[in-house]
């Protein structure tokens, strides 16, 4: 009888070891193991009319608070943050967020799509082309 016992628990303990062998880390949140994409996007680049003007923020954010709201935020040396809250929708199967919003008293719809933690928002502003790329 004390065999079997033994044998259990050794088996147990095996078991318990290939389940620990995957790669879920303990600070893994369950958001991250089922909308990866809920994070904060930091802005690697901005164009406007093929003219850099990241240089003169110290950030541009953009953050999925959860699977409905975001919020763009952006900071010049020496200011204030400033933020924007709107609505979006992702579509887990295409990979596409769409974003609704209003600025300078037009409402804006915009959809980029999500690859490897990256996209790019491109779309035409007072006559000039503006490029922004984001990657979490």
């Amino acid at each position: 009888m004390r065999k079997i016992i033994t044998a259990a628990v050794i088996a147990v303990i095996s078991l318990c070891a290939l389940l620990c062998a995957c790669n879920i880390s303990a600070d893994s949140s369950l958001k991250e193991l089922t909308k990866p994409y809920i994070t904060r996007y930091e802005c690697t680049r901005a164009e406007w009319g093929g003219q850099n003007f990241l240089d003169g923020y110290e950030y541009i954010r953009i953050t999925l608070a959860d699977e409905s709201n975001m919020e763009l935020s952006y900071k010049k040396p020496g200011e204030s943050e400033h933020k924007f809250n709107c609505r979006y929708n992702y579509d887990q199967t295409t990979g596409e967020l769409t974003a609704e919003g209003t600025a300078l008293g037009i409402k804006m719809r915009e959809s980029v799509k999500i690859e490897n933690g990256k996209f790019t928002i491109s779309l035409p502003l007072l006559g000039k082309q503006l490029v922004m790329d984001f990657e979490s």
